[in-house]
């Protein structure tokens, strides 16, 4: 608890997707602080914005971990010290979606802070939530687990896994790529810059902006290896400068042949 005469609360701000200025985070950014303000004499701010909630608990070491970002163990140092009489969020699952969430709870503890959610009251230390966050916890990771190995399979087949570059577009059943209203225009680009002519000269002249560009020319034989047709791969290996193209002969496309997807 902070000292006998000024109260004090920690609100936390964070989503898991989505953009910096979306609306979640702007009611967020207005609700959180506000409620935190109303329960103590002085508020201070954790604002993660777009972050992960997940931990080691349910991330692989090297991925973005809501344990391994400062600012979130640095505060819950400072709850366990009894620096802060609230801890306030949206909701319970702002702090941690997963199991990490006890370490909230055990600082808590510690410091002699409560919690307090814009969304309602959650009884963190009830058998029932214990229970929910577990559960939570293991399903995500079988999620996780699947959608890996859904991604590795795309992968080894070349198929796309990732929205489209300008100049193409999924196929109908969303595997391969095939060529989209300004697949002409992207061509035209690669046989520029394989030309010689300068980035800001292809953009003023396409349209394109300078850094779909530079993507498609660092990146052509990837995008030409997810094509669904052995056509419009070759046209887009064929225009790129030479120094794009790693390992295409001319006549060799490991995802396509004779047109259709192997």
């Amino acid at each position: 608890m902070s000292d006998a005469t000024t109260s004090k609360a920690l609100a936390v701000i964070r989503r898991s997707q989505g953009d910096e200025d979306g609306a979640s985070l702007r009611l967020q950014r207005e609700q959180v602080p506000r409620l935190a303000s109303d329960l103590a004499d002085e508020c201070d701010v954790v604002d993660l914005g777009v972050h992960t909630g997940f931990s080691i608990l349910s991330r692989d070491k090297d991925d973005p971990r809501i344990d391994d970002n400062d600012e979130i163990l640095n505060a819950i140092d400072r709850v366990r010290t009894g620096e802060y009489d609230h801890v306030v969020a949206w909701d319970d699952s702002r702090l941690a979606r997963d199991d990490f969430f006890a370490e909230w709870r055990r600082a808590a503890a510690s410091g002699s802070a409560e919690f307090a959610f814009v969304a309602g009251d959650v009884d963190v230390d009830s058998m029932e939530h214990g229970v929910r966050r577990t559960v939570e916890t293991a399903i995500k990771r079988e999620e996780i687990r699947k959608a890996r190995e859904a991604v590795n399979d795309r992968e080894q087949r070349s198929m796309w896994n990732s929205r489209p570059p300008v100049g193409l577009e999924f196929d109908d059943a969303r595997e391969y790529l095939v060529a989209s209203e300004r697949f002409d225009t992207v061509v035209d680009a690669l046989a520029m810059r394989a030309d010689g002519v300068s980035y800001r000269s292809i953009a003023d002249e396409t349209g394109l902006s300078r850094g779909a560009i530079e993507r498609w020319v660092n990146h052509v034989e990837d995008r030409a290896r997810s094509c669904r047709d052995d056509g419009i791969a070759r046209k887009l290996l064929n225009a790129a400068p030479d120094d794009a193209i790693d390992g295409y002969e001319g006549d060799d496309l490991s995802a396509t042949s004779g047109g259709e997807a192997v």
